[in-house]
């Protein structure tokens, strides 16, 4: 019978993942916020099943699915125009009350649903608690980089109690009208004194973290792998990439079978 060789214990996992910060120069690891730390992207379906199931009831010439593939397809192309700005909901059911003659009573309904988005209390993804405490533990500082409303990311940030792995002045937020780019990460990047090659990087998105960062010139990216990923968001990335299911398993990224020896 083969039997399991135990794995390193805490202490020395933390050692050799500081080793490893230390020889490859990592001044800070920047975290993206939206479904890399906070569980944001199931909020955001229920508001379109319910918008969907809305639709499909009240205005029963399409299916549900249908209903909200016409959503998904609006809401996809505002995105490019208006960012992440709240206000691109408003956009999106306005334009499909003129394509199919929706009642002001329905407009106004679905506008609500959508805009409950940004009240509704978020949670942390499994394993993004482990994965900061252990970076923390570690000693190397944490940074937000968020493409989101303040407002909104304010909340987030008490929702999420994220005062206890940074200062709210460590949160840096791209302008929710345009889009994180490569400019964006390198402006990032020196808002927090440093170089790209002394920032790893940690998102869920390969079009919005992961290719900007490494274009800004990151070389410690860490893609937080979802299938449930936004179809705009998905590209291909570096082979170098890390490619991991939660935060917590990023020193598993790092070290490989060091682990288990």
């Amino acid at each position: 019978m083969q039997v399991e060789r135990p794995s390193l214990d805490l202490s020395e996992r933390e050692l050799r993942f500081g080793r490893w910060v230390q020889e490859n120069g990592v001044g800070r690891f920047l975290f993206d916020l939206d479904d890399t730390i906070s569980a944001t992207r199931h909020v955001i379906h229920g508001a379109l099943s319910q918008a969907a199931n809305l639709l499909a009831t009240d205005v029963p010439i399409n299916s549900r699915d249908e209903w909200r593939e016409q959503i998904n397809t609006i809401d996809s192309r505002l995105f490019e125009q208006h960012g992440v700005n709240a206000k691109r909901w408003n956009f999106t059911v306005n334009e499909l009350a003129e394509r199919y003659c929706l009642g002001e009573e329905i407009k106004q309904k679905m506008k609500q649903i959508f805009q409950q988005i940004y009240v509704t209390p978020l949670e942390m993804l499994e394993g993004a608690k482990e994965g900061l405490d252990f970076i923390k533990r570690v000693g190397v500082p944490i940074g937000i980089v968020t493409h989101a409303g303040s407002e909104w990311t304010l909340r987030k940030y008490n929702w999420l109690n994220l005062k206890r792995y940074v200062a709210w002045d460590e949160v840096y937020i791209v302008d929710e009208n345009g889009h994180k780019t490569s400019e964006s990460w390198a402006k990032a990047i020196r808002f927090f004194g440093l170089t790209a090659i002394e920032c790893a990087v940690v998102g869920d998105s390969p079009r919005s973290d992961i290719n900007p960062a490494w274009e800004a010139g990151v070389r410690h990216c860490f893609l937080v792998e979802d299938t449930n990923l936004w179809a705009i968001h998905n590209q291909p990335v570096n082979q170098s990439v890390r490619i991991i299911g939660s935060l917590s398993q990023i020193a598993e990224a790092v070290l490989g079978q060091q682990l288990s020896k």
